[in-house]
């Protein structure tokens, strides 16, 4: 028997098969998540990063371009075009800040508004349809977990 290869037992998984991997894993549920979404909001034109800024923005009237970036773990460069595209559609505004004209603040238009509570339960219908394996007592986990992995809280 060759030492180099992993040691398997039948019926049994290695530690270092790639189906044992966290990373393929998270790959492989992430685009599984991505498909999903994409079918679900595909009239409303949305994506998960689309979809996300509007949440935020619908959750915080107001937010700076600079904090809308943070909380999304964005870069400004790849904001930039985005919010674009949403002010095209008619989706966002940026208003001047009342104390500081270089500082822009977002808001969703009426029609975004009006729209949201819609996008919001087709994005829940979309999470039930890929978390259905899952009960609520392993997604509230499965929230959890992932949440340590990226979050700086402790």
């Amino acid at each position: 028997m060759d030492e180099n290869q992993p040691h398997t037992v039948p019926g049994m998984m290695s530690d270092d098969a790639l189906d044992a991997q966290i990373g393929y894993n998270l790959k492989r549920a992430s685009a599984f998540a991505l498909n999903d979404f994409a079918v679900e909001l595909t009239e409303a034109g949305l994506r998960p990063v689309t979809y996300g800024m509007l949440a935020l923005i619908d959750e915080r009237p107001g937010i700076r371009a600079a904090e809308l970036c943070r909380l999304l773990g964005m870069r400004s460069a790849n904001m930039a075009p985005l919010l674009a595209e949403l002010e095209e559609r008619g989706l966002v505004e940026r208003d001047d800040h009342a104390e500081d004209r270089r500082v822009r603040m977002l808001t969703l238009t009426p029609a975004a508004r009006q729209a949201m509570p819609g996008w919001r339960r087709q994005v829940c219908r979309h999470e039930d349809r890929f978390l259905q394996r899952l009960t609520k007592k392993e997604r509230a986990t499965l929230l959890r977990l992932l949440r340590l992995i990226w979050t700086d809280e402790g």
